[in-house]
């Protein structure tokens, strides 16, 4: 597709000057898409779809492309050179790994939100993403399932791992873009927070230390939800240490943020069935109505989805 855009050259008004004839303004000028389609040897469904995707939300979905458009950024340590590498997967599995980002990803945003910045500009569709921080001793790469670079994105994975990927590693992959994609949207103002998340909670006074039985139950009622779980019932707390105090409002927000994300209804009973815990009801039904109502966003549709 080719867009036409009109340069207006060589206007300038004056009081003292007045024209009364027409004149041309500006030669059109063509502007060459950045990418072509079909990019590659993926089927003919999948170059469909990712035709689609950018007829619809003007982003590029891309299997076909250089080191230098996906990954620009690169540091050197001592004694070691550190660098960014992409390596760009079989493009038979192009379909299933349009399946999978639409499934942990895509499918939890609506078309207009996608429209206006919800899917970026680039989508690049990599079997792996490391860094690189090998030596002349030893190889050492780090591996990582998706990277953020300004305007896009890279995915990892698509290989024949897509195809065995069981459901906890889907979960687990969907909790991980989701965030990440969430402190894009409201970095770049695609989202924004609501200030009644915040209303009602004491940000100044310091909870006691440390959190046994008794000091934990107070600070539930307080408002505030566990940092993350290890297995099915174990709560980490983030608030342990006096100093974590100074980063409360974040973290609080980002412990709602992460139930809303990850965990079912069912395992919310505890704190939503709770009738002393009313705080915590509060701040979860503020966030639950307010992206639903401003952006079309169900948000627990994202906890409460499961894989096969």
């Amino acid at each position: 597709m080719k867009k036409t855009i009109y340069f207006i050259l060589g206007l300038i008004s004056m009081n003292i000057f007045s024209c009364n004839e027409d004149k041309e303004v500006g030669i059109p000028i063509e502007i060459i898409e950045d990418y072509k389609f079909p990019q590659g040897n993926a089927s003919v469904e999948a170059n469909a779809r990712i035709q689609e995707i950018y007829e619809t939300y003007d982003s590029y979905v891309l299997y076909n492309y250089t080191q230098k458009d996906a990954l620009w950024k690169q540091a050197a340590g001592t004694g070691a050179v550190q660098k960014y590498v992409i390596s760009m997967g079989d493009v038979q599995y192009v379909d299933a790994m349009l399946n999978y980002i639409d499934a942990i990803w895509l499918q939890f945003f609506p078309p207009e939100f996608l429209k206006k910045g919800g899917l970026p500009y680039r989508v690049f569709l990599a079997d792996s993403i490391y860094l690189d921080r090998s030596t002349p001793q030893m190889t050492r790469l780090i591996l990582y399932n998706y990277m953020l670079n300004g305007n896009s994105v890279a995915i990892s994975g698509m290989n024949a791992n897509l195809t065995t990927m069981n459901a906890e590693t889907k979960r687990a992959r969907k909790l991980e873009l989701i965030t990440a994609m969430w402190d894009y949207y409201i970095a770049e103002g695609i989202l924004d927070i609501p200030e009644e998340f915040y209303d009602g909670t004491d940000y100044n006074t310091a909870p006691e230390l440390p959190l046994t039985e008794k000091t934990l139950d107070t600070y539930r009622k307080r408002g505030f939800l566990p940092s993350r779980y290890y297995g099915d019932n174990y709560a980490e707390e983030w608030y342990v240490y006096p100093s974590s105090w100074k980063y409360a409002v974040t973290n609080d927000l980002k412990s709602f943020l992460y139930h809303l994300f990850s965990r079912s209804d069912e395992q919310m009973e505890i704190y939503l069935n709770n009738s002393e815990y009313k705080l915590i009801q509060n701040k979860w039904n503020v966030l639950i109505n307010y992206y639903k109502e401003k952006y079309n966003i169900d948000i627990r549709k994202i906890g409460n989805t499961t894989y096969e």
